[in-house]
């Protein structure tokens, strides 16, 4: 008796993960569930996934049923269905990380922040940080940029990029020259455990791995080390606004905690992703670095269509539904998670000509305020829960591009693959540099 409820069990958990749940809409198309596990168990990338399992559904739908982080989702892209969730936040409640999967190595790094809170936890945070991210004090971004391109043909491409991001967010939003070898590589050593793929689509086993409990072990270590960097030199920018806040009695410890990271993980490894993105198509065409030589403002529009090809966070599942709604023609129950997928979005050719194509040229004609308030390139997301770091990452991409391209000239030493999960990426990209005087 005993052992056929044993097997039962297995089975019935066996079901949740195979099957979405019976409440789930009937007339989107289901994605099966071994599809989150391809970039782990093959050499497929995300783009190679995206292209042959989820791009034809979501053409056709707009919304698919999708498993991952241990619970099945509803995933749209179809701009109108965005600009509704964006829209209705009262219904499509944001819902990180720490609600999501709580007690995972992700939720114990980041927390309950700005990025993931609603209501008046929302507003505090907000309050606090909005104007250092902003408005951030952009002095240095000059000189950081002059001795970090000076490395580039030096050292590793992706090594220098996380040292320059870090030391930008440092100075010039958080006023703090870090400690950026230590930073660097400590962050490394994090990232490697957050974009495991298994542990993406499974965090709720993580309390029984011991490797998993020590890396959450290194994550508490290390922000309570960034914590005391910040309170150490709290001067000026976020540095003083965090910690005026928790001193005050407006932050309690955890959430300057949580609120410090965030600031520091999105400030700089969504730059760092957008800036390698933007390196990679430009090395693939020398007559594309020219044209941006040329003219700054074609320099423009090769970072917005970067942004629709190669979006730096593809895969946002951050929102769960306050009760049952109704998303255009699509029945969704209360407490489901509800996201979207940049790429899918980006790449659509109902939305786009020649989606497939690196096209810049395009954004001559569009404008690019239009297409993010359309939800046509929802990177950054949208509404009033828009990216406040939006202007500063694209400032700190451009300055960078257009100071390499004023001092080199630039190829792939070898073919890329992307991120096999996790953020859109190339992986190890090799760049030839070669002085232009050359």
């Amino acid at each position: 008796m005993i052992f056929s409820l044993i097997i039962a069990y297995v089975v019935f958990k066996i079901l949740e993960v195979v099957l979405p749940p019976w409440n789930f809409p009937r007339n989107i198309p289901t994605i099966p569930f071994y599809v989150l596990f391809l970039g782990a168990i093959t050499k497929k990338d995300q783009i190679e996934i995206y292209n042959q399992h989820l791009k034809t559904k979501l053409e056709k739908y707009g919304a698919v049923k999708i498993y991952f982080a241990s619970r099945w989702n509803i995933l749209v892209s179809k701009p109108e269905m965005l600009i509704e969730i964006f829209k209705h936040e009262e219904i499509y409640v944001k819902s990180g990380n720490h609600l999501k999967i709580p007690g995972s190595v992700l939720a114990t790094y980041t927390g309950d922040n700005i990025i993931s809170s609603t209501g008046q936890n929302w507003l505090k945070y907000r309050n606090v940080l909005q104007n250092s991210i902003q408005f951030p004090y952009l002095d240095p971004l000059d000189s950081n940029t002059e001795k970090y391109i000076e490395m580039l043909p030096h050292e590793s491409l992706s090594s220098v990029l996380q040292k320059y991001s870090l030391q930008n967010i440092g100075n010039c939003i958080f006023g703090i020259d870090f400690e950026i070898s230590k930073m660097h590589k400590q962050i490394n050593y994090i990232k490697k455990q957050i974009f495991n793929p298994f542990f993406m689509n499974f965090p709720n086993i993580e309390r029984f791995i011991p490797s998993r409990i020590k890396a959450k072990k290194e994550v508490e270590n290390f922000r309570n080390w960034f914590g005391s960097i910040i309170k150490e030199n709290n001067q000026i920018g976020a540095a003083f606004k965090l910690t005026q806040a928790w001193s005050d009695g407006v932050l309690t410890e955890k959430q300057f905690l949580d609120n410090s990271i965030i600031t520091m993980v999105a400030g700089h490894e969504n730059p760092l992703l957008l800036m390698q993105s933007v390196l990679y198509v430009l090395a693939k065409d020398p007559k594309l670095q020219q044209k941006c030589r040329d003219s700054p403002i074609f320099l423009d529009f090769v970072i917005y269509e970067t942004l629709r090809m190669y979006p730096p966070l593809n895969q946002i599942i951050n929102r769960c539904t306050s009760k049952t709604t109704t998303l255009q023609n699509i029945k969704i129950p209360k407490d489901t998670y509800v996201g979207y997928i940049n790429i899918a979005t980006g790449r659509d050719p109902n939305i786009w000509v020649n989606p497939d194509l690196f096209l810049p040229e395009r954004w001559s004609k569009i404008d690019y305020t239009k297409a993010k308030r359309d939800a046509i390139l929802p990177a950054f997301h949208g509404r009033k829960r828009a990216c406040l770091g939006e202007k500063y990452a694209l400032t700190q991409c451009k300055t960078l591009i257009l100071a390499i391209l004023g001092k080199y000239n630039f190829e792939l030493k070898e073919p890329v693959k992307f991120t096999s999960s996790g953020p859109i990426s190339p992986v190890g990209m090799k760049l030839n540099f070669r002085k232009l005087q050359e």
